[in-house]
């Protein structure tokens, strides 16, 4: 069981969705959600706030990102800011979060991916932070990209394996898109 986020932002009069990529490891290449197993006494809801807080290395949310890294301290001063932005969100659109595919009957996998509207944030300053670090500061490098709306929808399409196999799973994720777009003033083709 798990649960992750991809957050969403209007800027510049266009909706973006924020991913992730690794260098290392089995995700290598695609575009992933932030996300992760449910840990003890968490709901799906508190896994993917959590998620995003370590994943980001508490950079996103950080006064100055170059001071930033991962404490258990750090994340735990974070999530208030990450739960409030899931209960503005899922307070007005409650359905804006997408089941995975089942898959195995026998082991199906339950999981699910909150869509949640974040400030704009420059995340190239991010990035050059990951890119930067020769010390060990970060557990992983990583890269985030901002995809418009109406990108993301093509990939859907037209090249789903750019996205990591939990996100191409996602059941309904075009619909949830579409939702968002229509619901932002910045509507789908």
């Amino acid at each position: 069981m798990g649960a992750g986020v991809i957050p969403f932002t209007v800027a510049g009069g266009k909706v973006s969705f924020l991913f992730q990529t690794t260098f290392s490891g089995r995700k290598v290449g695609y575009l992933i959600d932030f996300g992760g197993g449910l840990g003890a006494g968490e709901d799906f809801k508190d896994t993917a706030i959590r998620e995003f807080v370590e994943e980001t290395e508490t950079m996103y949310f950080a006064d100055d990102e170059r001071q930033a890294y991962r404490t258990v301290e750090r994340v735990k001063r974070q999530i208030p800011i990450v739960e409030k932005l899931f209960n503005e969100t899922l307070s007005a659109h409650p359905g804006w979060w997408c089941k995975r595919a089942p898959g195995n009957p026998d082991n199906p996998k339950i999981w699910r991916t909150f869509f949640i509207e974040f400030p704009y944030r420059d995340i190239g300053k991010l990035n050059r932070e990951w890119a930067a670090d020769n010390t060990g500061r970060f557990r992983k490098r990583r890269e985030l990209f901002w995809v418009a709306g109406n990108d993301l929808l093509d990939i859907y399409d037209n090249a789903p394996n750019k996205l990591w196999k939990r996100v191409r799973q996602l059941e309904k994720a075009k619909e949830t898109i579409h939702s968002i777009l229509q619901s932002k003033g910045n509507p789908s083709k």
